[in-house]
């Protein structure tokens, strides 16, 4: 079967079930024992099910921040992979010295359906309205780098209102949002659990390195990549010379960094990206920061 048509077949049995009942979880003889030394997730590029500007690099830079918050830095994004094979992930542990055999891949494929469900009817004579539910599931299949065969998969689905909306004034749905980090959390928690770290909301934004420089470019990429910024945040960060804007520091508070604070890294080195500073700061480094606060420039090192 394909992944449409496993998604369609997820969502319509969701239909039947109660929504966001917590995940489902397969685990493929092997794994258990495997998931102790599990020290690195490598997320490929993710699959979605419905089209539209900006929606695949959205889900792939929702997708991304959830793995890192949920491993504490422990990963290797879809972002820095060269393409969505398994030699590219190979290949990006290789350079960045990560060990291939304590690392697992993670493929996610996002889908929607949609439902009529009864309302409430107080009144037993009248007909009860109905209204339309939207079902949102997230499924990973877990892999080994460098296998094909699936050792285990998570299935989450998270349901709310057709007209829901994360962002006031834009087609994502709180669902998706929701639906990711439910399986991404499962899926950390049980195939490896060493390094399963507990969620503190974390919001590094990040402009990408094809964009840098060209202030058109960036602005439209931010406004599809991060719709819920306010317009003072993005131009703050696209007139800026920083690579980075801290809306929310998490885990990298341990860095000294605070919300609006503008992060650089000093030196050039222009393809340090926000994976590299939680992967840092979780194997016990000392970044080196240039940080914009309040207008006066600092230098922030641990």
């Amino acid at each position: 079967m394909t992944a449409r048509g496993t998604l369609a077949a997820i969502v319509a049995l969701g239909a039947l079930a109660a929504s966001a009942c917590g995940a489902t979880v397969e685990m493929r003889p092997g794994a258990a024992a495997l998931a102790p030394t599990i020290a690195t997730i490598v997320q490929l590029p993710p699959a979605i099910e419905w089209s539209g500007p900006g929606a695949q690099a959205r889900v792939q830079r929702l997708a991304d921040d959830s793995l890192l918050e949920v491993t504490g830095g422990r990963a290797v994004i879809a972002a820095e992979l060269p393409g969505s094979s398994d030699g590219d992930a190979q290949a990006a542990l290789r350079a960045l010295g990560e060990d291939a055999t304590t690392a697992l891949t993670f493929s996610l494929t996002v889908g929607m359906g949609r439902r009529l469900v009864k309302g409430a009817n107080p009144i037993a004579s009248f007909q009860a309205t109905k209204r339309l539910v939207v079902d949102h599931v997230a499924r990973i299949e877990v892999r080994r780098v460098g296998a094909s065969e699936i050792i285990g998969s998570i299935e989450a689905i998270e349901s709310g209102p057709a007209n829901e909306s994360d962002v006031a004034g834009t087609s994502e749905k709180l669902g998706v949002v929701a639906a990711i980090d439910e399986a991404m959390d499962e899926a950390v928690r049980t195939f490896a659990p060493r390094i399963y770290t507990p969620r503190r909301p974390t919001l590094l934004v990040e402009v990408p390195v094809a964009v840098t420089g060209d202030l058109v470019k960036t602005l439209e990429t931010l406004q599809q990549l991060y719709p819920e910024l306010s317009i003072p945040e993005i131009q703050a960060l696209a007139e800026s010379r920083e690579r980075f804007l801290v809306v929310a520091p998490g885990h990298l508070a341990t860095l000294g960094v605070q919300a609006g604070d503008l992060l650089g890294v000093p030196g050039g080195q222009t393809r340090a990206s926000r994976a590299a500073l939680a992967r840092l700061v979780a194997h016990g480094g000392k970044p080196l920061l240039a940080v914009v606060r309040g207008g006066q420039h600092y230098i922030l090192s641990l």
